[in-house]
């Protein structure tokens, strides 16, 4: 039987400046956890994933991270 999908947020390093920064549903980067987009769909957690990784210029090492409502 499939594992129950741990609900996502994305995080990474600042590239410049270091900082740990999240991403946000509108495709900004914010160090307020507050605003970070909770992913709750696998698939679509991938995609995003994908697309935050490809932000080479902006920031460094980012990672799936797990989270719950109310996290951020």
């Amino acid at each position: 039987m499939a594992r129950a999908f741990t609900p996502k947020i994305i995080t990474a390093n600042a590239l410049l400046e270091g900082d740990v920064v999240y991403l946000t549903a509108d495709d900004r980067w914010s160090r307020q956890i507050s605003e970070a987009e909770l992913l709750t769909d696998e698939a679509h957690a991938q995609l995003r994933l994908l697309g935050a990784e490809a932000q080479t210029g902006t920031v460094v090492g980012v990672y799936l991270a797990d989270a719950k409502p109310g996290d951020t």
